[in-house]
């Protein structure tokens, strides 16, 4: 795998990490709006990072499950520097949320990815 295909997910994880550390004022946002901002931002990572495995003709599966699992501890250390930020907090709904996204990003670039594939008959 070559550098450049990680250059995107590498600067949508610190965007991700930039969201995360500015301060939220004490204005109460509707319910559950939050964990769908953590879903699209780890779908997007989870997309990203899968075309980077899939570029690479070699180790799929076991490419996808070792980035799903950085993706998963980034997450969760994401949620942890949350506690030092005013305003946030380390809720493991939201892990949760960022775990579906990255799983839901990585299946949709999976299945983009085998329809793109030429069929070999």
């Amino acid at each position: 795998m070559t550098g450049r295909r990680w250059l995107a997910p590498s600067l949508w994880a610190l965007l991700t990490l930039a969201i995360s550390s500015v301060p939220l004022p004490a204005i109460a946002a509707p319910a559950g709006t939050d964990k769908g901002v953590h879903w699209v931002l780890y779908f997007v990572l989870g997309f990203l990072s899968a075309r980077a495995v899939l570029a690479d003709r070699g180790a799929r599966v076991a490419g996808l499950l070792v980035v799903l699992s950085v993706i998963l501890v980034f997450g969760a250390l994401d949620e942890l520097h949350q506690r030092w930020v005013p305003g946030r907090s380390a809720d493991p709904r939201d892990w949760v949320a960022d775990a579906v996204g990255s799983f839901s990003g990585m299946t949709a670039a999976l299945v983009l990815a085998r329809r793109r594939a030429p069929r070999v008959p």
